[in-house]
């Protein structure tokens, strides 16, 4: 579709990305004119985990687009180092990638083109997805190509095969098909025949990542399942959702979690913490005995307000007046006064 290159804006004085098309796309002068209309849609989208678009440029028929430079690598070169990553990298990664979408999808910006080779991962440690709504305009272009369909037929929804329309829901699916196969090591549907390939997904459900994989979190696998279900109403219906469903998968089952149900319940903190020193984070939730300091005190108040008592009646007796006359006794002492106990000469 394009050369990339590294530059420099001389005016701002930054480094970035120059997008410069191919010919065979800048020579067309409607997909020029929708690609530029798209290109501003998608530079008013501003996000953490969206790759920036700066200007574009239009100079003697090369169409040009000025982008954030993002120094690091994509995560189809990541996948193919590493085979498959870890559930907590599938979360991480999903995660950032859905809170970019459901930025464009407020913005009514669709992607239609989610794949590995179109998230980089920053040398920072961020996610970003690049390539919004660039996608949508060379899909509509080049709709009946079957180039364009070989390219990302891995990562299609099922209505996107069928020619039907497409909205948030279509790249929820694609990105559950990115984390199925980031966790999985290969896609949900395979085929050496791309139309056979493109037609599984409008006849066959997904098999679950833990079918593949062992001690996949189930929470997980059901979040990646529903992504990916043929039906577009039976998905998440925003990327919210699927974010949301993604954080809450639980990694590490090794603690149990106290019910939050149960106000009384309280987890030993030296054992807690011995635990999360020698394993990997788990998902814990400590509940306080909300009323173990408040019993504490007046269980205590009682016991004073006991021996003042038994103080009074032994301080009516012959007993009392004995121990109270006693040259070991300070009658003028505030503790006596304080209960109504004057000196002897005050009895």
């Amino acid at each position: 579709m394009a050369e990339v290159w590294s530059a420099t804006d001389v005016v701002l004085g930054r480094s970035v990305a120059v997008k410069i098309l191919h010919a065979h796309i800048a020579d067309d002068p409607a997909l020029r004119s929708r690609f530029h209309a798209e290109a501003v849609a998608a530079a008013r989208l501003a996000h953490p985990s969206i790759v920036a678009i700066f200007d574009t440029c239009d100079d003697d028929g090369v169409e040009a687009l000025v982008m954030e430079l993002v120094r690091g690598r994509t995560l189809r070169a990541y996948l193919d180092e590493r085979g498959r990553l870890e559930p907590v990298e599938i979360v991480h990664i999903g995660a950032e990638v859905a809170s970019a979408l459901s930025c464009a999808h407020r913005a009514g910006i669709i992607h239609r083109d989610i794949k590995p080779a179109n998230i980089l991962l920053s040398d920072d440690g961020r996610v970003l997805v690049t390539d919004f709504g660039i996608a949508k305009v060379l899909g509509e272009a080049d709709s009946t190509r079957t180039s364009q369909l070989l390219g990302t037929v891995k990562y299609l929804a099922p209505e996107q095969v069928e020619g039907g329309p497409v909205d948030g829901r279509t790249d929820i699916y694609a990105l559950g098909a990115v984390l199925y196969e980031a966790l999985c090591g290969q896609p949900p549907f395979r085929d050496d025949n791309p139309a056979a390939l493109a037609l599984a997904r409008l006849h066959r459900d997904v098999p679950g990542p833990s079918t593949l994989v062992v001690d996949v979190p189930a929470d997980l696998d059901q979040a990646i399942v529903r992504s990916l279900e043929r039906v577009a109403a039976a998905r998440f219906q925003g990327a919210d959702d699927f974010r949301a469903a993604l954080l809450a998968a639980a990694l590490d089952r090794s603690i149990s979690p106290v019910s939050a149900e149960d106000s009384t319940a309280v987890v030993d903190r030296d054992d807690l913490l011995d635990h999360l020193l020698d394993s990997e984070p788990a998902a814990v939730t400590v509940v306080r005995g909300r009323g173990r300091g408040r019993h504490g005190f007046v269980l205590a108040l009682v016991i004073v307000v006991v021996l003042l008592l038994l103080a009074l009646l032994i301080a009516g007796t012959g007993l009392g007046e004995t121990l109270f006359s006693s040259e070991s006794a300070n009658a003028d002492h505030p503790f006596f006064e304080s209960i109504g106990i004057g000196s002897p000469a005050d009895r």
